[in-house]
């Protein structure tokens, strides 16, 4: 089973957040007025994401992420395997 996208309400905006197929909470979007624009943006997330590049806007050094990937021992996440990171 794939990971799914849900809509829900925060306070009277909506916002969706992207899951994996362990349930993690993978991303969390911003604020929509209603839900039709939520919706809009996770078909627009779900066209670009698969050609999306990676871009490193953190300032930290750039060192390559592990290519087994595996787990982030300072946020208990799960590191994303083989992707490099561009500046």
């Amino acid at each position: 089973m794939a990971g799914q996208f849900e809509i829900f309400t925060d306070g009277t905006e909506f916002r969706f957040r992207l899951t994996g197929e362990d349930h993690e909470v993978l991303a969390v979007s911003g604020l929509f007025r209603d839900k039709a624009g939520a919706a809009a943006a996770i078909f627009a997330v779900r066209e670009n994401a698969a050609a999306g590049q990676i871009v490193d806007k953190s300032g930290a050094s750039a060192a390559e992420p592990s290519r087994r990937g595996g787990d982030d021992r300072s946020t208990g996440r799960r590191r994303l395997a083989g992707a490099p990171l561009r500046a």
